[in-house]
Formats: structure tokens, C-alpha cells, sequence
């Protein structure tokens, strides 16, 4: 079903609040479905702050285990049980380990959140990485990024209701990027540093050296550490904010 795809970035920021931005947390909503791009810590106060349906989202894809991307979902879930008594079903999708990790985490915050059950089915989904599924509106494709020592990282590219959106998580650059974002309507891609490069992710001066190779129509950088968000000139790639809103 083809129409509209909105794509609002609820957290733009890295691990640290590098310039008071929240975690990283990108809500994608088409005709069909609506679904997150990780789930920070901080992604509940930035959902409810744009005054996001909650309760709407159908699935969250998890790019890798670290709080900063998946340290929301104790929080979510947290709500959908005592304050909106969800009943619709929810769906995870991440990296090996994301149900143990999810469940561990949720009984360290919030001990017994799990044991008198949810009144909603929710589902794990653990892919691999060179992996494709189908999943609501969603054809999902799973790429390998390099991020240091967390195990599995995944890259996703997801087409919904006849656009294309791609998203990095965090990755020093790996070629696997090129195939990632080949005919994507919207790169997601981190920009941790400008022009220093460091293990596990990308930098400006990097990622320019390869934009070429990245045959997409539209790139956005996210995940901006204190380096990138200074002053640095005219940039020829846009930096997200929280809450930048785009039409796919």
C-alpha cells in the first residue's frame, strides 16, 4: 500500500546528552504500521513531549544492545502495562541476546514487571545479520556494522508502503554500508565525530570520502557527538535534531 511515510526524530543524541539532546529514538509511521528506530533511555520523555501515540506503535527495531539505543524499552513497556493497558501487540526486533537483555533489564529497574504478564502478546524477533523478513507492512533487510565490543550490530533497511528508509545504528564505516543505503528514499546514518576517527563509529570527513558510493536520495546524520555539533562550517549533509519531522 503506497502513501505517505512520516519520519520524526524523537532522539538524535549520543550516549552522553552531547548538547542536551535525548537518546537515539526515530518514529516511522505509514498507512499501515508505525514502528521506532531504537528506544534510548530517554525515548518515553521524547515521545510524550511530541505528543506521539504511543499505543500506535506496532514494532521496535533494535539496532544493538547498548542503553543508549535499547534502554527505553523498560520504560515502555512499563507504561503500556499500568498506564495505557495496551492490548495491542507490540513487537521487538534487535540482535541476538534482545529478549535476555530486555527482560534482565526490566527486572533490575522494575522488579515483577514481567511476572504477572502483559495484557498484550508481545513478540521477539532476533535475526541474524544478511537476514529478510516480513513483518505487518514492513520488508525488513538486516546488515552487519562494526561497533566495537556489544556483539551484534545491526543495520536495517525497511520498505513500507512503497518507501525505503535505512538506518545504521551505530558503525565505523564497513562496506556494508553501501548496500545498506543503495535506493534508500532516507539514509539514517550516525556522525559521532567530524574529522577524527575513532573505533565503533563514523565521522564527517569519513563518510564524505564514501558519499558517493552511498547511491541514495536523501541523507541524514544523527547521533552527534559534542565534535559535530560544533561550529564546523557549512555542512553538505543535514545533522537531525530532535524533533526534525520529514515526508517520505
Amino acid at each position: 500500500m503506497a502513501g505517505a511515510v512520516n519520519v520524526q526524530f524523537v532522539g538524535t543524541g549520543d550516549a552522553f546528552g552531547s548538547g542536551g539532546r535525548l537518546q537515539a529514538c526515530i518514529h516511522v509511521s505509514s498507512p499501515a504500521t508505525t514502528y521506532l528506530l531504537d528506544c534510548g533511555c530517554s525515548s518515553l520523555i521524547g515521545l510524550n513531549q511530541r505528543g506521539l501515540d504511543i499505543d500506535q506503535i506496532d514494532t521496535v527495531l533494535i539496532s544493538h544492545l547498548h542503553g543508549d539505543h535499547f534502554g527505553g524499552l523498560p520504560f515502555l513497556l512499563l507504561n503500556a502495562k499500568y498506564i495505557s493497558q495496551r492490548t495491542r501487540p507490540l513487537t521487538l526486533i534487535g540482535p541476538r541476546g534482545l529478549q535476555k537483555q530486555v527482560e534482565a533489564a526490566c527486572d533490575v529497574l522494575y522488579p515483577g514487571t514481567f511476572s504477572s504478564g502483559f495484557n498484550f502478546d508481545l513478540e521477539y524477533i532476533e535475526p541474524g545479520t544478511g537476514q529478510k523478513l516480513s513483518h505487518t507492512d514492513m520488508d525488513i533487510s538486516t546488515f552487519a556494522m562494526r561497533h566495537g565490543h556489544c556483539g551484534q550490530a545491526l543495520g536495517f533497511k525497511i520498505v513500507s508502503s512503497g518507501r525505503t528508509v535505512a538506518y545504521t545504528g551505530d558503525t565505523e564505516w564497513t562496506e556494508t554500508l553501501v548496500p545498506l543505503a543503495e535506493d534508500a528514499d532516507l539514509l539514517i546514518c550516525e556522525c559521532f565525530q567530524y574529522d577524527q576517527p575513532s573505533p565503533s563509529h563514523l565521522d564527517y570527513a569519513t563518510l564524505m570520502i564514501h558519499r558517493q558510493r552511498l547511491r541514495c536520495d536523501n541523507i541524514i546524520l544523527t547521533h552527534a557527538g559534542d565534535a559535530m555539533l560544533r561550529d564546523q562550517g557549512p555542512l553538505e549533509l543535514k545533522v537531525a535534531h530532535d524533533g526534525l519531522r520529514l515526508t517520505l
